[in-house]
């Protein structure tokens, strides 16, 4: 997994490229924690490059949602593939994360 990280306005932005695994999990949960608590109000995490996620990185996701929410800070999913977007519905995980296409 690659995770490289900018800003947009005060927005925050963070780019993963590969699989969203329990290999890279821990990583990204790390990445995000971060970012939650240094970066604007938004946190947008684009997902255009991650064709995979098992339940440990969704698990990550959901951790870094909790924090955010806590903060008063959004987490936005930008481009999910087809079947990051199936999995992100089967799960309902839709439901705590804005997805934007």
């Amino acid at each position: 997994m690659e995770i490289t990280s900018s800003g947009e306005g005060s927005d925050a932005v963070l780019v993963l490229n590969g699989d969203l695994d329990i290999s890279s999990a821990d990583k990204v949960e790390s990445a995000l924690m971060a970012m939650i608590d240094s970066k604007g109000d938004r946190i947008t995490i684009d997902l255009s490059a991650v064709p995979f996620a098992d339940s440990s990185g969704l698990g990550g996701l959901i951790a870094a949602y909790k924090k955010a929410k806590e903060q008063g800070k959004d987490i936005i999913l930008r481009k999910p593939s087809p079947i990051l977007t199936e999995i992100l519905m089967i799960t309902r995980m839709n439901r705590f994360f804005k997805i934007e296409e």
